[in-house]
C-alpha cells in the first residue's frame, strides 16, 4: 500500500468533517449545501470501496475515491437535467392592466429563459397574462402609458446564480391581448420553449420572435402592412388568411423543403415566396432549423 493509499481514507473523513463544519457555519451557499447533502451517501460508497480495494489493488483507495466522485457527478448531472425539463407551478405572477380610453395601440416585449409562450386574443380593453414557473425564476413586469400607447415589458431572470434542485424547472407564460386596440410591436424572445400566437382578430404591425430552442406557431389575421420576423432552431408553422397576400422570405435549413400551397405562392430562386394573386400586403421572414409550413 502506497503513502497515497494510506492517506486516502483519512482525507475523505477530514474532507467530510470540514464540509459539515462549513455548512454549520453557513459558509457554503445553500445550493451547494443541498448538492453535498444529496451526495453524502457517496462517502459511504467511497469508504466501502476503499476497504474492499485498498489492500488488494494498487492505488485502491484512490480508485475508490475516483469511482465515488464519478457517481456523484453523473447522478448530479442527470438529476439537474431531468428537473430542468419539468414544468413547474411553484412561482406564479399575474398580470392585469385595464387600458385607458385614450390608448389605441400596444407595444409588448418579453425576454424569457426556459419558458413556453402563448399569446391569445381577448375581448375588451384588458391586457392580462399569467406566468407559472419554478422558484428560480423572477418575472419583472414594467407597464406604462405614453401618449396613446400602452407599453408592457417583461423580463425573466434567475434569482440565484446556483439554484437548488427543487428550484429549477421550466415555465409557461400566457398573454391575452385586447382586440379593441392594435399591436404596434410584439417582440418575444425565449431561450428554450415553444411560442404560439393565436391572435387572428388583432391588427398587428411589427412582430419579432426568437426561440433559441423550440417550435413557433403563428396564426395571423388580415393585418395589412404586417412585418414579421420569426426565428427558431425548431419548426415554424404560419397560418395566413387568403385575403392577405404576403411575400415570405425563407431562411435556414427549413428553406430547403418548405411546405406551402402552390396555388397561392410561387417560390423564387432566392427562396422567397410571392403571391400568385395580387400585390403583397405583408412581409414575413421565416428562419428555421426544422420544417417551415405555410398554411
Amino acid at each position: 500500500m502506497s503513502a497515497l493509499d494510506r492517506l486516502a481514507v483519512p482525507l475523505i473523513v477530514l474532507f467530510a468533517a470540514a464540509l459539515w463544519i462549513a455548512h454549520l457555519l453557513s459558509l457554503i451557499p445553500p445550493a451547494l449545501a443541498d448538492l453535498l447533502s444529496r451526495a453524502a451517501p457517496a462517502l459511504l460508497i467511497a469508504l466501502g470501496l476503499a476497504l474492499l480495494l485498498g489492500r488488494r489493488v494498487r492505488y485502491g483507495n484512490l480508485i475508490a475515491l475516483g469511482i465515488a466522485l464519478g457517481l456523484v457527478s453523473g447522478v448530479a448531472a442527470f438529476s439537474f437535467s431531468r428537473e430542468a425539463s419539468l414544468f413547474r407551478e411553484d412561482y406564479i405572477e399575474t398580470l392585469d392592466y385595464t387600458l385607458p380610453p385614450n390608448v389605441t395601440s400596444i407595444r409588448l416585449s418579453a425576454e424569457l429563459r426556459r419558458t413556453e409562450i402563448a399569446v391569445r386574443a381577448a375581448e375588451g380593453r384588458r391586457l392580462s397574462g399569467e406566468f407559472r414557473g419554478s422558484l428560480e425564476s423572477l418575472l419583472t413586469p414594467s407597464y406604462r402609458v405614453e401618449s396613446n400607447v400602452a407599453i408592457l415589458e417583461l423580463r425573466e431572470t434567475q434569482r440565484e446564480a446556483l439554484p437548488t434542485l427543487e428550484q429549477i424547472g421550466r415555465g409557461r407564460l400566457i398573454l391575452e391581448l385586447p382586440t379593441a386596440v392594435s399591436v404596434e410591436t410584439l417582440t418575444l424572445q425565449t431561450a428554450e420553449g415553444d411560442v404560439t400566437l393565436e391572435i387572428e382578430p388583432i391588427t398587428l404591425r411589427n412582430v419579432q420572435i426568437v426561440a433559441a430552442s423550440g417550435d413557433v406557431s403563428a396564426q395571423f389575421g388580415r393585418s395589412v402592412g404586417l412585418l414579421a420576423e420569426l426565428k427558431t432552431s425548431g419548426a415554424i408553422t404560419v397560418r395566413l388568411p387568403a385575403e392577405l397576400p404576403a411575400e415570405i422570405a425563407l431562411r435556414g435549413n427549413g428553406a430547403n423543403a418548405p411546405r406551402f400551397d402552390e396555388a397561392r405562392y410561387t417560390r423564387r430562386i432566392d427562396n422567397v415566396l410571392v403571391p400568385n394573386l395580387g400585390e403583397a400586403q405583408a412581409q414575413l421572414t421565416l428562419e428555421s432549423g426544422g420544417t417551415i409550413t405555410i398554411e
